[in-house]
């Protein structure tokens, strides 16, 4: 999907998506290593998913 920045922060931003065998547990350990909840974790179809910015200014979705 191409946005062209039509959406509002951070949607659009993010460079990438992983998917993680367990979101909290991701969560947690990107937290403890800098890393900020810009959005989430939400409930969504099929589980969860959030928005997280890293010291640097990588932003990233990550879902499970």
């Amino acid at each position: 999907m191409v946005t062209n920045g039509h959406v509002p922060y951070p949607f659009g931003r993010e460079v990438t998506g992983y998917q993680v065998a367990h979101l909290s547990d991701t969560l947690r350990k990107a937290k403890s290593a800098g890393a900020k909840a810009l959005w989430g974790p939400q409930r969504a179809a099929g589980g969860n998913s959030a928005i997280l910015k890293f010291p640097g200014g990588y932003i990233c979705e990550v879902h499970d």
